[in-house]
Protein backbone atom coordinates (compact mmCIF):
# COMPACT_ATOMS: atom_id res chain seq x y z
CA UNK A 1 0.00 0.00 0.00
CA UNK A 2 2.83 2.38 0.86
CA UNK A 3 4.44 1.61 -2.48
CA UNK A 4 1.24 2.48 -4.34
CA UNK A 5 0.99 5.74 -2.40
CA UNK A 6 4.56 6.67 -3.29
CA UNK A 7 3.94 5.92 -6.97
CA UNK A 8 0.80 8.10 -6.96
CA UNK A 9 2.71 10.96 -5.33
CA UNK A 10 5.48 10.62 -7.88
CA UNK A 11 2.99 10.67 -10.76
CA UNK A 12 1.54 13.90 -9.37
CA UNK A 13 4.97 15.57 -9.61
CA UNK A 14 6.10 14.00 -12.87
CA UNK A 15 4.92 16.81 -15.15
CA UNK A 16 8.00 19.03 -14.79
CA UNK A 17 10.58 16.25 -15.39
CA UNK A 18 8.67 15.13 -18.49
CA UNK A 19 8.68 18.68 -19.83
CA UNK A 20 12.42 18.86 -19.23
CA UNK A 21 12.98 15.61 -21.10
CA UNK A 22 10.88 16.87 -24.03
CA UNK A 23 12.86 20.12 -24.16
CA UNK A 24 16.10 18.14 -24.03
CA UNK A 25 14.85 15.88 -26.83
CA UNK A 26 14.00 18.86 -29.07
CA UNK A 27 17.32 20.62 -28.46
CA UNK A 28 19.25 17.41 -29.07
CA UNK A 29 17.26 16.81 -32.26
CA UNK A 30 18.34 20.19 -33.66
CA UNK A 31 22.03 19.43 -33.18
CA UNK A 32 21.62 15.78 -34.16
CA UNK A 33 19.90 16.71 -37.42
CA UNK A 34 22.96 18.73 -38.48
CA UNK A 35 25.30 15.82 -37.62
CA UNK A 36 23.06 13.36 -39.48
CA UNK A 37 22.89 15.64 -42.52
CA UNK A 38 26.69 15.60 -42.67
CA UNK A 39 26.75 11.80 -42.19
CA UNK A 40 28.78 11.93 -39.00
CA UNK A 41 29.37 8.92 -36.73
CA UNK A 42 27.30 10.40 -33.90
CA UNK A 43 24.12 11.29 -35.74
CA UNK A 44 20.50 12.16 -35.03
CA UNK A 45 19.51 9.51 -32.48
CA UNK A 46 22.90 9.48 -30.76
CA UNK A 47 22.90 13.20 -29.98
CA UNK A 48 19.28 13.03 -28.77
CA UNK A 49 20.13 10.17 -26.43
CA UNK A 50 23.12 12.12 -25.11
CA UNK A 51 21.06 15.22 -24.26
CA UNK A 52 18.17 13.21 -22.82
CA UNK A 53 20.53 10.96 -20.85
CA UNK A 54 22.37 13.95 -19.41
CA UNK A 55 19.05 15.48 -18.38
CA UNK A 56 18.01 12.23 -16.70
CA UNK A 57 21.20 12.05 -14.66
CA UNK A 58 20.81 15.71 -13.73
CA UNK A 59 17.23 15.08 -12.57
CA UNK A 60 18.58 12.33 -10.33
CA UNK A 61 21.17 14.78 -8.96
CA UNK A 62 18.45 17.38 -8.27
CA UNK A 63 16.27 14.78 -6.56
CA UNK A 64 19.15 13.71 -4.32
CA UNK A 65 20.10 17.28 -3.46
CA UNK A 66 20.56 17.46 0.29
CA UNK A 67 21.17 13.73 0.50
CA UNK A 68 24.13 13.72 -1.84
CA UNK A 69 26.39 16.20 -3.62
CA UNK A 70 24.88 16.85 -7.10
CA UNK A 71 28.25 17.94 -8.46
CA UNK A 72 29.48 14.35 -8.08
CA UNK A 73 26.84 13.13 -10.53
CA UNK A 74 27.62 16.04 -12.85
CA UNK A 75 31.32 15.19 -12.85
CA UNK A 76 30.45 11.53 -13.55
CA UNK A 77 28.43 12.62 -16.59
CA UNK A 78 31.40 14.61 -17.88
CA UNK A 79 33.72 11.62 -17.39
CA UNK A 80 31.33 9.27 -19.19
CA UNK A 81 30.88 11.69 -22.08
CA UNK A 82 34.67 11.89 -22.37
CA UNK A 83 34.85 8.15 -23.03
CA UNK A 84 31.97 8.37 -25.51
CA UNK A 85 33.63 11.25 -27.34
CA UNK A 86 36.93 9.39 -27.53
CA UNK A 87 35.13 6.55 -29.28
CA UNK A 88 34.27 8.68 -32.32
CA UNK A 89 37.84 9.93 -32.86
CA UNK A 90 39.82 7.90 -35.36
CA UNK A 91 42.83 8.17 -37.64
CA UNK A 92 42.48 8.05 -41.41
CA UNK A 93 45.77 8.20 -43.26
CA UNK A 94 47.73 11.12 -41.87
CA UNK A 95 44.72 12.97 -40.49
CA UNK A 96 42.74 12.67 -37.27
CA UNK A 97 38.96 12.71 -37.76
CA UNK A 98 35.99 12.90 -35.43
CA UNK A 99 37.32 15.59 -33.10
CA UNK A 100 34.53 18.03 -34.01
CA UNK A 101 31.89 15.33 -33.46
CA UNK A 102 33.47 14.54 -30.07
CA UNK A 103 33.24 18.23 -29.15
CA UNK A 104 29.58 18.27 -30.25
CA UNK A 105 28.88 15.28 -27.97
CA UNK A 106 30.52 17.17 -25.11
CA UNK A 107 28.43 20.29 -25.80
CA UNK A 108 25.21 18.25 -26.18
CA UNK A 109 25.76 16.67 -22.77
CA UNK A 110 26.28 20.11 -21.22
CA UNK A 111 23.03 21.34 -22.82
CA UNK A 112 21.15 18.34 -21.43
CA UNK A 113 22.54 19.07 -17.96
CA UNK A 114 21.49 22.74 -18.19
CA UNK A 115 17.92 21.69 -19.01
CA UNK A 116 17.93 19.39 -15.97
CA UNK A 117 19.04 22.31 -13.77
CA UNK A 118 16.22 24.60 -15.10
CA UNK A 119 18.64 26.71 -17.18
CA UNK A 120 16.28 26.80 -20.17
CA UNK A 121 17.25 30.14 -21.69
CA UNK A 122 21.00 29.49 -21.70
CA UNK A 123 20.46 25.95 -23.04
CA UNK A 124 18.48 27.29 -26.01
CA UNK A 125 21.06 30.01 -26.64
CA UNK A 126 23.80 27.37 -26.46
CA UNK A 127 22.08 25.27 -29.15
CA UNK A 128 21.86 28.32 -31.40
CA UNK A 129 25.56 29.05 -30.87
CA UNK A 130 26.52 25.41 -31.58
CA UNK A 131 24.47 25.40 -34.79
CA UNK A 132 26.00 28.70 -35.90
CA UNK A 133 29.48 27.24 -35.38
CA UNK A 134 28.66 24.02 -37.24
CA UNK A 135 26.72 25.57 -40.13
CA UNK A 136 28.12 29.06 -40.66
CA UNK A 137 31.77 28.76 -39.69
CA UNK A 138 32.51 25.98 -42.17
CA UNK A 139 33.09 28.55 -44.91
CA UNK A 140 35.70 30.28 -42.73
CA UNK A 141 37.43 26.95 -42.12
CA UNK A 142 37.52 26.25 -45.88
CA UNK A 143 39.00 29.72 -46.48
CA UNK A 144 41.71 29.12 -43.86
CA UNK A 145 42.48 25.71 -45.38
CA UNK A 146 42.84 27.29 -48.82
CA UNK A 147 45.05 30.05 -47.43
CA UNK A 148 47.46 27.72 -45.65
CA UNK A 149 47.69 23.96 -45.35
CA UNK A 150 50.37 21.79 -43.81
CA UNK A 151 51.03 18.54 -45.68
CA UNK A 152 53.50 15.72 -45.20
CA UNK A 153 55.26 14.54 -48.39
CA UNK A 154 56.98 11.15 -48.53
CA UNK A 155 59.29 11.25 -51.54
CA UNK A 156 61.49 8.44 -52.92
CA UNK A 157 64.45 9.63 -55.00
CA UNK A 158 67.26 8.19 -57.08
CA UNK A 159 70.34 7.16 -55.10
CA UNK A 160 71.99 10.58 -55.29
CA UNK A 161 72.42 12.83 -52.25
CA UNK A 162 72.56 15.97 -54.41
CA UNK A 163 68.94 15.35 -55.40
CA UNK A 164 67.79 16.27 -51.87
CA UNK A 165 68.79 19.91 -52.31
CA UNK A 166 67.19 19.97 -55.75
CA UNK A 167 63.89 18.78 -54.27
CA UNK A 168 64.06 21.45 -51.56
CA UNK A 169 64.70 24.11 -54.19
CA UNK A 170 61.81 22.76 -56.25
CA UNK A 171 59.47 23.13 -53.28
CA UNK A 172 60.72 26.64 -52.52
CA UNK A 173 60.25 27.63 -56.16
CA UNK A 174 56.49 27.29 -55.55
CA UNK A 175 56.75 29.66 -52.56
CA UNK A 176 56.15 26.81 -50.14
CA UNK A 177 58.05 26.25 -46.89
CA UNK A 178 59.75 22.82 -46.68
CA UNK A 179 61.06 21.22 -43.52
CA UNK A 180 62.73 17.81 -43.66
CA UNK A 181 61.57 15.81 -40.65
CA UNK A 182 63.06 12.46 -41.66
CA UNK A 183 65.38 11.07 -44.33
CA UNK A 184 67.33 7.92 -45.07
CA UNK A 185 68.11 5.19 -47.56
CA UNK A 186 66.15 2.03 -48.19
CA UNK A 187 66.40 -0.60 -50.98
CA UNK A 188 68.79 1.53 -53.01
CA UNK A 189 66.58 4.62 -52.79
CA UNK A 190 66.83 7.84 -50.82
CA UNK A 191 63.60 8.73 -49.05
CA UNK A 192 62.50 12.06 -47.63
CA UNK A 193 59.69 12.94 -45.26
CA UNK A 194 59.08 16.65 -45.70
CA UNK A 195 56.62 18.92 -43.92
CA UNK A 196 55.42 21.58 -46.36
CA UNK A 197 53.38 24.69 -45.49
CA UNK A 198 51.50 26.86 -47.94
CA UNK A 199 48.25 27.51 -49.84
CA UNK A 200 46.37 24.53 -51.28
CA UNK A 201 46.69 25.94 -54.81
CA UNK A 202 50.50 25.90 -54.55
CA UNK A 203 50.44 22.37 -53.10
CA UNK A 204 48.53 21.25 -56.19
CA UNK A 205 51.15 22.86 -58.46
CA UNK A 206 53.94 21.16 -56.50
CA UNK A 207 52.31 17.75 -56.81
CA UNK A 208 52.01 18.22 -60.56
CA UNK A 209 55.72 19.06 -60.72
CA UNK A 210 56.59 15.98 -58.66
CA UNK A 211 54.57 13.78 -61.01
CA UNK A 212 56.53 15.15 -63.95
CA UNK A 213 59.97 15.24 -62.29
CA UNK A 214 62.55 12.68 -63.42
CA UNK A 215 64.29 13.02 -60.03
CA UNK A 216 61.35 11.43 -58.21
CA UNK A 217 60.75 7.69 -58.33
CA UNK A 218 57.57 7.90 -56.27
CA UNK A 219 55.85 10.09 -53.69
CA UNK A 220 52.75 10.25 -51.54
CA UNK A 221 51.03 12.96 -49.53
Amino acid sequence: MNLVTEIVKELETIEEPVIKLCISLCLGALIGAEREYKSKVAGFRTIILITVGSTLFTLVAVTLMGKSDPTRIASTIITGIGFLGAGVIYKEGNTIKGITTAAVIWAAAAIGMMVGFNMYAISIISVVIVLIILLSFSWLQRYIDRTNREKIYRIHLHNNVDVIQQIKQLIKSFKLSPKIINQGKRAGQIYLVIEVDGPVKLHNSLMKALYESELVDSFEV
